[in-house]
């Protein structure tokens, strides 16, 4: 099983795979047969209450699932015909730390082998294991964010689905894929947070001098609102910010906000307080889409 997260000592560690997993579509068809088990925060969380939610309405890729704690994992052997939908950190030599909603195939482990925790998330799993992964910001499940969970859960298994028919075998036929999404999100209404927006679109009059289809600014409840409906024919926002001072990176998506599908992906360094949200390129490339 290969990974898109390659272990580059540097930022492209994290920029190279926010939102990937395997190419081996046989490993994908082997993964629907098993029992996903669903790993939890320890104790009660924001988090918790939206996987949990999401899960029940939205999950169809393996058989079923059963919950457990972060907890549990810890003092349970890893089996290798379940899989696991759990949080992971990843780290590069700059301390660039990203986060992730990640489906793991499970294996046999080593003797001795442990996993480590940290804020409720696994910080050495096996790049190999990784069926799918997609960067998250844990902030966003405090308040009305936790409906975001509903268009990642789905977005994960649209990708596990490219992958086992065989349009994903790489990351560039992966790009290529989005890419051609693009175009899409015009024929909907792109729906972005006031909060997304870099400081350089202050209002909806400076949107819409790039971008001339049907856009909304928003609130970000009010975004959040149609991420946990699926409002057919809208398209979401999303931005993860990650690092701090001379390390800060910008990881900006749209998704269909019914299907999950990831329809447009973009990150840069946000440096000096600039880049940190859709900036006027954004709204240009989607204009221009063909």
């Amino acid at each position: 099983m290969r990974s898109a997260l390659f272990t580059a000592l540097s930022v492209l560690a994290l920029t190279a795979g926010a939102q990937y997993g395997t190419f081996d579509p046989k490993a994908v068809a082997a993964a629907k047969a098993t029992t996903t088990l669903v790993v939890l925060d320890a104790g009660d969380s924001p988090y918790n209450r939206a996987v949990q939610e999401a899960m029940k309405a939205h999950w169809k890729f393996t058989k079923g699932y059963d919950i457990i704690t972060v907890n549990d994992l810890a003092t349970m052997p890893i089996m290798p015909d379940k899989t696991y939908l759990l949080k992971t950190k990843k780290s590069d030599q700059e301390k660039h730390d990203g986060y992730f909603m990640t489906l793991v195939q499970g294996w046999k482990q080593k003797k001795g082998e442990q996993l480590d925790v940290v804020n409720n998330a696994i910080t050495n799993l096996p790049p190999a294991q990784e069926l799918a992964f997609l960067m998250i910001d844990p902030n966003t499940f405090t308040g009305q964010g936790g409906a975001m969970v509903n268009v990642y859960v789905k977005c994960m298994q649209d990708y596990l689905k490219q992958v086992e028919s065989g349009k994903i075998k790489d990351k560039a036929t992966a790009d290529r894929l989005y890419e051609s999404r693009n175009r899409f999100v015009k024929d909907m209404d792109l729906w972005i947070a006031k909060e997304q927006l870099d400081k350089s679109i202050p209002d909806a009059a400076k949107a819409k001098e790039t971008y001339t289809k049907q856009l909304q600014l928003m609130g970000q409840d009010q975004l959040y609102a149609a991420a946990y409906k699926g409002e057919p024919g809208i398209a979401i926002g999303d931005v993860v910010m990650t690092g701090e001072y001379k390390t800060k990176w910008c990881f900006r998506r749209v998704f269909n906000a019914s299907t999950g599908e990831l329809m447009y992906l973009r990150d840069e360094a946000a440096l000096h307080g600039k880049k940190e949200g859709f900036i006027a390129d954004d709204l240009r490339i989607l204009e221009q889409s063909r």
